[in-house]
């Protein structure tokens, strides 16, 4: 999980660059990650489960599969990457470590169980953490664009909660990495008809950002955390997510220049703080 936690980290850092540096449009880099990922996954599929089995799952869990594609590959990424067209990687990333208190507020509604004072405290400093860090964490300009680009990114991480929801029974009843390798090849499928024409001029740097985000932050990534999801809780195991801003941030400043500014990080701060009172 350590590991998954250093590649998600930098994945937004990576992204960042392919959007500015290399120019890539939200959807082409989306697709551009996955539908390589999704030829992956079909081949090892084919070759450790064969053709029957892989229909046998895909038959009587058509529905969870697809949702979790949708969410996982589609609502996910898409929100994120329009997202980082707008907002720096850092604000970014410490948005997206608000998925464990989407994941709790959907898992309480979802099972209609109360919320005690001490979450609900917690999902208040959360999002009182969130307004300092949109607020007075970037030196951009307060604008309609900005404002924007976190409406949209706020979308990854309920895409998220609802990803980490499904999933947990999904898992527990299949093989956890059948389970999630279909759900990439579903949700890469659509993405096919939106490969950029160029993508064969490309240089160097810019594949291999496309091979780390492709091997490392999704099969790899993936495939952990729906191991992990299977053996301890939904909730909990979203708290190994506050570490990834932190991994964000001081990877954007190192390789994109980015700014620490007092906002982000007393902003972050309060955000982290609250997820982990809401968790513990």
């Amino acid at each position: 999980m350590l590991l998954v936690v250093l590649s998600w980290g930098i994945a937004f850092v990576a992204i960042k660059y392919l959007l500015e540096v290399q120019k890539f449009s939200a959807m082409g880099l989306t697709a551009l990650r996955y539908v390589p990922a999704g030829a992956i996954v079909l081949a090892v599929m084919l070759v450790f489960y064969g053709p029957k089995r892989m229909l046998t799952v895909w038959g009587k869990e058509w529905r969870g599969i697809s949702l979790y594609g949708i969410t996982g590959v589609l609502g996910y990424n898409l929100a994120l990457n329009f997202g980082e067209t707008k907002i720096a990687a850092g604000t970014a990333s410490l948005m997206v470590g608000l998925s464990p208190i989407f994941t709790l507020i959907a898992s309480k509604l979802a099972l209609r169980e109360k919320i005690t004072a001490r979450k609900l405290l917690g999902i208040i400093v959360s999002f009182g953490g969130l307004f300092a860090v949109v607020r007075w964490g970037t030196n951009d300009p307060i604008n309609f664009n900005y404002l924007w680009g976190v409406l949209i990114t706020l979308g990854a991480p309920l895409s998220w909660a609802i990803y980490t929801i499904v999933g947990k029974p999904l898992v527990g009843r299949e093989d956890s990495n059948l389970v999630t390798m279909s759900a990439i090849l579903w949700g890469s499928l659509p993405l096919v008809f939106f490969l950029p024409k160029n993508m064969l001029l490309l240089p160097a740097t810019a594949w291999a950002a496309l091979a780390f985000l492709t091997l490392a932050c999704t099969i790899f990534g993936f495939l952990v955390w729906s191991w992990a999801l299977k053996h301890t809780e939904a909730a909990r195991l979203g708290v190994v997510i506050y570490l990834i801003p932190l991994v964000t941030v001081l990877s954007s400043i190192l390789l994109l220049g980015e700014k620490l500014t007092a906002g982000l990080v007393v902003g972050g701060l309060t955000l982290i703080g609250g997820v982990v009172l809401a968790e513990t």
